[in-house]
């Protein structure tokens, strides 16, 4: 029986009743920190999708946002709408220390009225900066220590859960925001929106690779978003106290930008070790030792300090994921192989070989496996059984699919006759097209042109 029913709780006795509306909202802070900076220390312009608390503790801070000049002493307190592009750097003083706060809430009415105070500079003796003081200022000396019992995760929670609180009272308390400034704020929602889809995406990453049972699983994409292949690699500061620094936070960043236009990326936070996972829907295996390398590059730059990579590989399923995972891990010494590790590095090396002749030559009507094969030095039975192995569909899958990718594409774009895209993506007889085109698209392609075009 479910705990809502009526049924026996006593119905004909009630006077009145009222329920209040269901009702479900989080709250996510990430890149706390503090920094203490001396004289000629400047951070760039830059912007993102979060909230931000910025609290000087000692010393002068000169910050612009979008043009206008904001100059912070202790005890004042400045507000980031997401989206604006600040910059910051030291005023007059040999010294100065800060601590940051970035946050999102996943409530749409309560972003609306946070996000309508824009950004604002709050005096030291203002209600707002006295009312959150005591929280800010506990919450700066948190930083870093550790947080893995429970009494320590609380004492980080409970102020945070004040501060919100009270800003988000201060915001209720002033008049309704103004119709133009809710079309500026419905832009920053969509900004919002992807960011906590991300930051989703890095939950579902990190409770994978943290579950022992999930190398186990079979392979369940429901979990990711669409993928051919997904790429994993990981990077580890040998330094300890590099961790418990704001560069912590920058390093994550720069490693998630980076990524991001290669596909859809998420980036999972360890003690000492950032995962990078990467899903790419393309044909060809994304060249990831490329990729990564060039990472490894930035954050060396950007960090100023020497980075460790574990290259953990490139596979068709996300239940080979654990597996790259603990190749990773091995490779930066923080876990012993077990022995039965697959060598991702020279399959995905053939297969990318194989791939990339197959997405460069679709045209060619004599493409065959045997030639593929022979190219790269092969029996077609084992480049046969790597394709199926290695990616889960047989040689014949991959050709056909990138051929029918290449002709929607043209029925889509182009004015060519049937017959005439046939000849260009490979195909001689164009009954067998029609075919071939009708078993991946679910119709011909005189029917899916005419769709086409109607949408």
């Amino acid at each position: 029986m479910s705990w809502t029913s009526e049924a026996g709780g006593g119905r004909e006795f009630n006077i009145g009743q009222y329920a209040l509306p269901d009702l479900r909202f989080s709250f996510q802070m990430c890149g706390a920190h503090w920094r203490q900076v001396t004289t000629g220390w400047t951070y760039p312009p830059h912007n993102h999708a979060l909230f931000e608390l910025n609290y000087v503790m000692e010393g002068e801070q000169m910050t612009r946002v979008e043009g206008e000049r904001y100059v912070q002493q202790p005890g004042e307190l400045l507000l980031l709408s997401p989206g604006c592009t600040h910059e910051s750097r030291i005023g007059g003083t040999d010294s100065m220390t800060y601590f940051c706060i970035h946050f999102d809430i996943d409530d749409d009415f309560m972003y609306a009225r946070i996000a309508s105070l824009e950004s604002a500079l709050f005096a030291a003796d203002s209600e707002l900066a006295a009312k959150l003081k005591p929280d800010l200022e506990r919450l700066f000396r948190l930083c870093g220590e550790e947080t893995d019992d429970a009494a320590a995760a609380l004492a980080v929670r409970t102020p945070l859960l004040r501060i919100l609180l009270e800003l988000c009272q201060y915001a209720f308390d002033l008049p309704e925001p103004e119709t133009r400034a809710n079309a500026a704020i419905m832009g920053q929602r969509g900004a919002a929106r992807l960011l906590r889809e991300r930051y989703a995406l890095e939950k579902k990453i990190q409770d994978f690779l943290a579950d022992p049972s999930a190398g186990e699983r079979s392979d369940d994409r429901s979990w990711f978003p669409p993928f051919n292949w997904v790429g994993l690699f990981s990077v580890m500061v040998p330094d300890r106290e590099f961790w418990g620094k704001p560069d912590r936070f920058l390093a994550k960043m720069l490693l998630e930008d980076a990524l991001s236009g290669l596909g859809i990326a998420a980036v999972a936070a360890d003690k000492r070790v950032l995962t990078a996972v990467l899903f790419t829907d393309g044909f060809s295996v994304p060249p990831l030792e490329k990729h990564a390398a060039e990472c490894i590059r930035l954050l060396e730059r950007r960090l100023n300090e020497p980075v460790r990579l574990g290259l953990g590989g490139v596979a068709a399923s996300s239940a080979e994921l654990k597996a790259l995972y603990r190749q990773s891990l091995s490779q930066l010494g923080l876990r012993e192989s077990d022995g039965t590790l697959p060598n991702f590095d020279f399959i995905n090396r053939t297969i990318r070989l194989a791939l990339l002749a197959v997405e460069s030559e679709y045209a060619d009507p004599d493409l065959t496996l045997g030639r593929l094969a022979a190219r790269l030095e092969l029996t077609p039975n084992y480049l046969s059984g790597l394709f199926t192995a290695e990616t889960g569909h047989p040689f014949t899958w991959h050709l056909t699919r990138i051929r029918i990718e290449r002709a929607r594409k043209l029925l889509e774009e182009t004015r060519l006759k049937v017959h005439q895209i046939a000849n260009q993506t490979g195909y001689t007889d164009q009954a067998y097209f029609s075919r071939c085109f009708k078993s991946v698209v679910g119709v011909s392609p005189a029917a899916y042109r005419a769709g086409a075009q109607i949408n």
